[in-house]
């Protein structure tokens, strides 16, 4: 009972004027506000200070409501997806509205301010917006009485879920926190960047950062003749609207926080257009993994900031808060969810920045983008395929340590994900600047991965059964995480029985703060998507069956209703014979029936509960005796390696013996592996050497145009060649032949001149008289010859000495 009454005390009921089934709820970044979402209305409550709560009031609190958009979101609308905070908004105030129908509402709220609650300052149809041609096209939804027919653009932007891509963070990069994520139910993704309220709150670091990749832009579309000249405008308008921000002289208003000061506010900027440009879809290289998502949540994980592209040529770094380099992937992580329970992890290498429309209409048509892909790096699974029901739709639930950490849930349990064991691994290959045999790394990273999953919570199946006939209508809520110094690492959700909540206490990280324990890293019911991972099965460990707390039911302590009968469910000449003897009579036959029934069904539940605490308290006796026997079994294992088998007959000489032996065995082979490691590290390090300097590159290129003027090649390349020559040349009589086709001929001409001569002088005795024939003396002819002979002799000689020179270059090389 004490028990009971502790819970009591601590829960506290609020009201609000709220007829609909409850779908969402979001408390603002100041903790002031409360969004409430049902099906499709929208509800934002003022929550009332701590020391409210404090007290112990049993009666319900009543708080003052506002509705969001009362003649918006309404059920003539759209259903409403995501209710989101603004990372940037000012104090917290700014909400963001996600619809079925792909229609983006941002609210900036003032309490002061009734109007600011029912339009939205800026609204925007994703599906307009993906076919408009310039800001000059009609983007805002459709009005509540206008007709809306049947598109398949609007079927394809049926919006699944919604999310930004940062926390707004110092240590997020600078486009994330303005970045909305929009994943369609087909599996399509999607950005919006920037989006941004008329009034915004940046970080310490989002402006100096905007700033060095807004100008980085046009410096390099000005020095670089190669450069791509689409890119241009994107520079140009990057590079005004963060000029525009630059140009403002912030408003200094008051934080929420006492100890922070005041923060700067800025304005967004008119130019190029409060409306950025909607990227996507983008391409999902999932290979023959992933055929068809159907998404039910995403999670997005910021890209860590580029420390020392911000921080070039400055000393200070306390003025960013930047007291040490910051640690994490400079990718984002897209983190799909799909209804089957199976997590899906993409890595965005190229990244998101901001992108407008153009002002106008362009003439021609814009060239087709390039294809934006997002790899697949893992996937893992948290629910077996029989045990997905009909009605499943998993959640994901951020970790208050660490943005590289994170909860599901489902109508199965919790699980816990943690991406931190190959973070590091996937840095170092990005930032490597060296492309050989990085695919060959890459494929060992992904196949090597180790993302850590461990179920936190199970929900049994006999415990929905028990209040539901139907096993496909169970749900569970989205699991809340928090760190609180009463509670600790405290995680909590409940399912749709209304009278069950689930709670667990975590063990707080250490060393690091993504330190899960691995040892249910996979359960029996799962197949990996990569069953080469280690586990503990192919480790050969044995592992301990998961079994959920047990939790005491409400009947051993619930009172008895039979007071209750006797008090107030007799008329008061009744009440009174209870104090008198018992009398043989239709009433008190009638009262005793009555108490009887009442009587039978509260210890039918009592005996209910007793009887499971008894098999409990029998099957962790059962299960207590089989752990003996394992250890057992485990010291006699032990035993027999250590004494070699020998059991309880060896004697303490013979035993002594074999450990020593076997000791010097292992001592030598150790020496021997130590020794080998050394020959390796020295070869290692005979192996490394420098980067090749420009000179050394330059070398290199005249050694192999030298080796194609100076090498006769093989056929096939001679015939390439002469086909690129032909074709670049376009067969240009006179052209500039290689030095082996020019032998080859001055050989075939020496050949034909010696077999005409030889000709010439067997015939030169028969011919007849009286023709026309020029005789050519012999002492010319002689002469003629020798000087063809020395030339052939000198081609050789200077042709042979040129293959010496290019030997010995290639050995310096080779030595090299």
């Amino acid at each position: 009972m004490l028990h009971a009454r502790l819970l009591t005390q601590a829960i506290q009921i609020l009201k609000a004027p709220i007829s609909e089934q409850i779908r969402q709820l979001s408390i603002s970044p100041n903790g002031q506000l409360l969004a409430i979402a049902t099906s499709h209305t929208v509800h934002i409550v003022v929550l009332l200070d701590s020391s409210k709560f404090e007290e112990n009031t049993k009666s319900p609190i009543k708080l003052q409501t506002h509705t969001v958009g009362p003649t918006t979101h309404v059920l003539s609308q759209s259903p409403v997806v995501n209710i989101l905070w603004h990372p940037l908004g000012v104090n917290g105030t700014c909400l963001v509205t996600v619809t079925t129908e792909a229609v983006v509402r941002l609210w900036e709220l003032n309490r002061s301010n009734r109007w600011s609650f029912d339009s939205p300052t800026l609204a925007i149809d994703l599906t307009k917006l993906d076919a408009a041609k310039s800001q000059q096209d009609n983007v805002s939804p459709s009005g509540m009485h206008s007709g809306r027919g049947f598109s398949a653009d609007a079927v394809d932007m049926e919006v699944a879920s919604a999310c930004f891509g940062g926390t707004g963070s110092p240590d997020e990069s600078a486009w994330s926190a303005m970045t909305l994520w929009t994943a369609t139910s087909e599996g399509d993704i999607y950005a919006l960047c920037p989006l941004l309220p008329s009034k915004w709150q940046p970080t310490s670091t989002q402006l100096p950062s905007l700033s060095a990749i807004a100008v980085s832009g046009p410096t390099i579309a000005s020095q670089d003749i190669d450069y791509l000249g689409d890119d241009v405008p994107l520079n140009t308008d990057q590079f005004d609207w963060v000029s525009a921000i630059d140009a403002q002289v912030p408003i200094l208003v008051s934080s929420d926080d006492h100890f922070s000061g005041r923060d700067a506010v800025y304005n967004r900027p008119q130019r190029p257009g409060p409306i950025p440009k909607l990227q996507g879809p983008f391409q999902l290289a999932a290979g023959s993994l992933v055929d068809y998502l159907d998404v039910s949540d995403i999670q997005v994980i910021a890209p860590k900031l580029d420390t020392e592209e911000l921080m070039l040529g400055e000393d200070d770094e306390s003025e960013l808060g930047l007291q040490e380099e910051t640690e994490g992937l400079s990718a984002a992580v897209i983190c799909l969810l799909t209804t089957d329970g199976r997590v899906h992890l993409f890595l965005d290498l190229e990244g998101v920045e901001g992108q407008w429309l153009p002002a106008k209409t362009p003439e021609r048509p814009p060239p087709t983008p390039e294809t934006h892909e997002l790899i697949l790096f893992e996937a893992l699974d948290t629910l077996a395929p029989e045990a997905v029901s009909e009605n499943e739709w998993p959640t994901f639930s951020p970790d208050p340590f660490s943005r590289y950490s994170f909860f599901t849930t489902h109508s199965q349990g919790v699980y816990a994900f943690s991406i931190d064991p190959w973070i590091k691994r996937l840095e170092d290959e990005l930032q490597n600047p060296s492309t050989a045999g990085a695919n060959f790394r890459l494929n060992m990273l992904r196949e090597s991965s180790g993302t850590l999953r461990e179920r936190i919570l199970r929900f049994e199946k006999d415990h929905f059964a028990s209040y539901h006939t139907d096993r496909s209508s169970t749900f569970a809520n989205a699991c809340i995480v928090l760190h609180d110094s009463d509670l600790g690492y405290f995680l909590l959700t409940s399912t749709n029985d209304n009278t069950h909540p689930h709670a667990a206490v975590l063990d707080i990280p250490k060393a690091s703060p993504f330190t899960i324990k691995q040892e249910t890293l996979f359960d029996d019911d799962l197949d990996p998507i990569y069953p080469d991972h280690d586990s503990e099965a192919n480790l050969g460990l044995t592992t301990h069956i998961a079994r959920s707390a047990y939790e005491p039911p409400t009947t051993f302590w619930n009172p008895s209703s039979l007071l209750q009968l006797t008090s107030q469910s007799l008329p008061p000449h009744r009440r009174r014979n209870l104090k008198d003897e018992i009398r043989l009579s239709p009433a008190t036959l009638d009262l005793m029936t009555a108490a009887h029934r009442l009587l039978s069904n509260e210890t039918h539940a009592i005996r209910t509960a007793a009887a499971d605490l008894f098999n409990r308290c029998e099957r962790m006796m059962q299960e207590l005796r089989t752990q003996i026997e394992r250890v057992r079994e485990v010291n006699a294992r032990a035993e027999q390696l250590v004494l070699g088998g020998g059991g309880d007959d060896v004697e303490g000489e013979n035993a002594s013996e074999k450990l020593g032996s076997r000791a010097q065995i292992c001592l030598e082979r150790q020496e021997r592996l130590t020794e080998r490691m050394g020959r390796l590290r020295r070869k290692a390090t005979k192996l490394e050497t420098k980067g090749v300097s420009e000179k050394e590159k330059e070398f290199e290129r005249e050694l192999v145009s030298l080796e194609k003027v100076a090498c006769k090649p093989d056929e096939d390349e001679v015939e390439d060649s002469f086909l690129d020559d032909a074709k670049e040349n376009g067969d240009r009589e006179g052209q500039m032949q290689p030095w082996w086709q020019r032998y080859e001929e001055v050989r075939e001409i020496s050949t034909e001149l010696l077999e005409r001569t030889k000709k010439v002088k067997d015939d030169g005795g028969g011919r007849k008289k009286g023709e026309d024939d020029y005789r050519i003396p012999n002492e010319m002819r002689r002469r003629k010859v020798e000087q063809v002979m020395a030339l052939l002799e000198r081609e050789e000689a200077l042709v042979d000495g040129v293959m010496m020179r290019l030997e010995r270059l290639k050995g310096v090389r080779i030595g090299e």
